[in-house]
């Protein structure tokens, strides 16, 4: 059934200024491209480009007196992150981490003769396997027993420290000082 041409109301459209910058030569970074943009008094937003993943963030209020890449500059990368992208941790679970944790306590759990000789070598030897796991919920498939063994009945309390640095964490935040070094240079030299 073909559809009936409405006439349609004119759309709104309002102009801003965009800022592009293209940041080059931070060390072990593909080029960075932003885009800053001052929205109203205290509003802006910004979006962060490097090697095919974008991240945005828009404020509707910012300290007075401060334009978008001002302010941004101001803020701890922590912060920003959580802006970006409110899923991301700074650390993230490792199964080489809980591996390390297990064979220590199995190894603690010997010294104080709660395990033999030869079942603290067979528990050591089962706690390699932990190294493989990709996260906490494949545990409880894959090596429940095993955790319930040498951590207890409720192990996945205890596996909080089994953790290492996400590297997603850690690339973002040398993405967002590299753009805040750079916003700093930009405003030195329009101070100039």
């Amino acid at each position: 059934m073909p559809t009936e041409n409405k006439i349609a109301e004119p759309l709104k459209v309002e102009c801003s200024t965009v800022t592009k910058l293209v940041i080059t030569g931070a060390p072990q970074l593909d080029p960075i491209t932003v885009f800053l943009e001052d929205l109203a008094p205290c509003k802006g937003k910004i979006t962060v480009s490097c090697w095919g993943k974008s991240w945005t963030a828009y404020w509707g209020g910012m300290w007075d007196g401060l334009n978008i890449d001002q302010f941004f500059c101001k803020l701890n990368t922590g912060y920003i992150i959580g802006y970006f992208d409110q899923t991301m941790n700074p650390r993230q679970f490792s199964g080489d981490a809980l591996a390390n944790e297990a064979q220590r306590l199995v190894l603690k759990e010997r010294r104080t003769f709660c395990y033999g000789s030869d079942e603290a070598r067979e528990r050591f030897e089962e706690a390699e396997d932990l190294r493989d796991s990709p996260s906490i919920d494949h545990l409880h498939g894959a090596h429940g027993e095993l955790m319930t063994k040498l951590f207890g009945d409720e192990w996945w309390h205890l596996t909080n420290d089994a953790t290492e640095p996400n590297p997603d964490y850690v690339y973002l935040e040398r993405i967002i000082l590299a753009v805040q070094q750079a916003l700093g240079q930009e405003q030195q030299q329009a101070a100039a």
